[in-house]
């Protein structure tokens, strides 16, 4: 196996080691596709505690190569998308058949080895069959159609319901365009011009980007009337203030995103609204429904197709995302060929 390595902060390297079957209930994986993200990044320039040394890469899709036994769902050549978090199997939840609410669950490049790597050894419950009609590039998606789908499941969304998106990355306009495909109607909130363009390329008809009008605009959308669901993305950079002040009394706010930095919470507001907040960190448990989304084409991810980028300029890639990073610019993905 060639990989690469957070050695300490701001240090990556190239490394070789074996890995081998672990048990009957394992597969090995040929990887094609991974996908590195701003999450990979914050734990590179030290923004996001980690331990060290570890491999990033939270998404990544590849070819079964070898299964420790016989399986009715793989063979080798299936292509699959792997799952970067998976239950502990050892809390109160575990223990009593509900690993969704797991209290520790292992996450792919952030608690153990992630997927910039040609090759990974995985539980067969960790790896989801692709049908032929969802292409690669498509499928690194997945994990944000999962987290989207427990978002939208913690709303309690209801049709017809105006949802207030705070946040116009990639996952947001995926949120925003899932929210459409059940029926409710998103207001995507962003300060980022080009991020509220590629949604409106996506199809979501309600932008707005943050000013003085902002909380005038998004009410006149709804009547007058404040929304009684609000997601807020974790690392959307945006104040949260707005967000809490659009929130109707007695509505529900989700915190969304795979890891949560310093966001600063108008506790005087959610306490005087009588809000219920719930936080929504990972997709487990909504692979397979996000699959199907995917090969229903009810999302459109046309806007946010990646150039591929090649294993041998993965160190100077991380290096730009690192550089954007710490001068507050717009911080790219990079999609790699795993097999280049």
């Amino acid at each position: 196996m060639t990989g690469w390595q957070i050695t300490a902060i701001g240090k990556i390297l190239k490394i070789n080691a074996t890995e081998m079957l672990e048990d009957v209930d394992s597969a090995k994986v040929k990887l094609t596709r991974t996908l590195l993200t701003g999450e990979d990044v914050s734990l590179y320039t030290g923004e996001e505690k980690g331990k060290f040394p570890i491999i990033p890469g939270r998404r990544a899709v590849g070819q079964v190569t070898e299964l420790g036994s016989s399986s009715p769902l793989f063979e080798k050549g299936t292509r699959v998308v792997l799952s970067p978090v998976n239950p502990c199997g050892k809390c109160y939840h575990c223990a009593n058949g509900n690993p969704t609410e797991c209290y520790d669950f292992s996450i792919a490049g952030k608690t153990t080895d992630g997927f910039l790597k040609d090759f990974a050894v995985v539980k067969t419950s960790a790896i989801f069959p692709l049908p032929q009609s969802v292409k690669d590039n498509e499928a690194v998606f997945t994990d944000d159609i999962a987290l989207a789908l427990s978002v939208i499941d913690k709303l309690d969304m209801e049709k017809g319901q105006h949802v207030a998106i705070f946040g116009g990355s990639v996952f947001g306009s995926i949120l925003a365009q899932l929210v459409i495909y059940y029926q409710g109607v998103p207001v995507l909130i962003d300060d980022n011009e080009q991020n509220l363009l590629n949604a409106k390329k996506s199809g979501i008809y309600y932008t707005l980007k943050v000013n003085a009008r902002t909380e005038k605009e998004a009410l006149a959308i709804t009547g007058g009337r404040a929304f009684a669901k609000v997601a807020y993305l974790t690392r959307s950079g945006l104040s949260a203030d707005l967000a809490f002040r659009l929130a109707a009394p007695s509505g529900r706010i989700a915190f969304a995103g795979y890891s949560f930095p310093n966001v600063k919470i108008p506790f005087p507001i959610a306490l005087g609204k009588q809000l219920t907040t719930v936080s929504v960190t990972n997709g487990y448990g909504n692979y397979e429904p996000a699959i199907n989304i995917l090969a229903n084409k009810a999302v459109d991810l046309s806007v946010y197709t990646l150039p591929l980028t090649k294993m041998d300029d993965i160190e100077t890639s991380v290096g730009k995302m690192a550089e954007c990073y710490k001068n507050k610019q717009p911080l790219p993905d990079f999609m790699f060929n795993m097999l280049s």
